[in-house]
């Protein structure tokens, strides 16, 4: 039964293959138990086992270990990355075949991170560090992103007197900061309705289900368009923050210096005309939007640990974060 269970997780993770830590834990057997059957596959010639330093053997079924250097990145479906394209290529050049999934929402993007579906994503550094802390410390986060691209938006004909009910999504930057707006304005008893993804969002506050929404780009400017009123954005209430950072699985290190290295230099352009049509394909939204949305945000090659640790103190993680920041990994 082990046996069939291990060759069959291994099938599934294909080139990537899996610590052998993930095999017991994913499976659910002991790591003894997984040892042993290890051991008798590897025999058996049905196995390949290959040392990672710091973090033990990866296992892949046998002739999958030469796609090796198969690396899936995650993104949240926002107008953010249009540095993912640069990233995507310059990996390439290296010898990596990178694939790139789009998600709904960070918790989404995560939960796949932590059970090894993707190798590394982007999403809001408030959502890793819950992550982090959940699962202690299984993953490590790299201080190079986006800030900004997020905005308050009020219900067209709504004043903020009449609002009732405002949505959000769980464990992320659009919630702290819908807090601390709904704290600023004294509307303590505005109810928070959580979603999964931007669609159900937008199609609440269209039918009125909620009269505010805290939302990412391009999502901000596409309700701007139907007629309803961006009230503040996110920068007025958390600064400069760091939004959306890198969080990646435990890997060989020359795949991470790799992915750290070209991370930066794909950050530094600032200019991302050349991308902007890629990207508009990617989401499925009007260029000329995107084109208005990437203005909303900045790139930034490295955070500082001092701005992270201001980030965590606006959406009130300073009593945390000397531990949540054992993960972090800036320059």
């Amino acid at each position: 039964m082990a046996e069939e269970a291990i060759m069959r997780f291994l099938m599934e993770r294909g080139g990537r293959g899996a610590l052998q830590s993930e095999i017991s834990e994913s499976l659910g057997f002991s790591r003894s138990t997984i040892s042993y059957f290890l051991s008798r596959l590897e025999s058996e010639g049905k196995i390949v086992r290959k040392r990672e330093p710091n973090v033990g053997y990866r296992v892949w079924l046998r002739g999958f270990e030469s796609d090796s250097k198969l690396l899936k990145i995650g993104i949240v479906r926002a107008a953010e990355y249009p540095f993912i394209f640069e990233l995507k290529s310059s990996l390439e050049d290296k010898g990596y075949s990178v694939y790139v999934k789009v998600y709904d929402d960070g918790v989404a993007l995560m939960s796949d991170l932590v059970v090894g579906k993707i190798d590394a994503g982007f999403s809001p550094l408030i959502t890793q560090l819950m992550f982090y802390a959940a699962f202690r410390g299984r993953f490590k986060i790299v201080a190079s992103g986006v800030s900004g691209g997020g905005s308050i938006i009020l219900r067209r004909g709504v004043e903020l007197s009449d609002v009732k009910k405002a949505g959000s999504t769980m464990a992320s930057t659009m919630d702290a900061c819908l807090k601390a707006y709904l704290k600023d304005k004294g509307l303590s008893d505005v109810e928070v309705i959580y979603f999964d993804n931007p669609r159900s969002m937008i199609e609440a506050l269209d039918k009125g289900v909620v009269q505010m929404l805290s939302i990412w780009e391009p999502y901000s400017s596409i309700l701007e368009v139907k007629g309803h009123r961006r009230i503040a954005r996110f920068t007025d209430y958390l600064g400069d923050f760091p939004c959306c950072v890198l969080a990646i699985n435990p890997i060989d290190e020359e795949s991470l210096n790799s992915i750290i290295e070209e991370l930066k230099r794909a950050l530094s352009r600032k200019n991302y005309t050349s991308e902007v049509s890629k990207l508009s394909n990617l989401l499925g939204v009007d260029l000329r939007l995107i084109q208005k949305c990437i203005k909303e945000y900045e790139f930034h090659s490295e955070f500082t640990i001092k701005e992270v640790k201001e980030y965590l103190r606006n959406v009130g993680l300073e009593m945390t974060s000397s531990w949540m920041l054992k993960g972090l990994r800036a320059g």
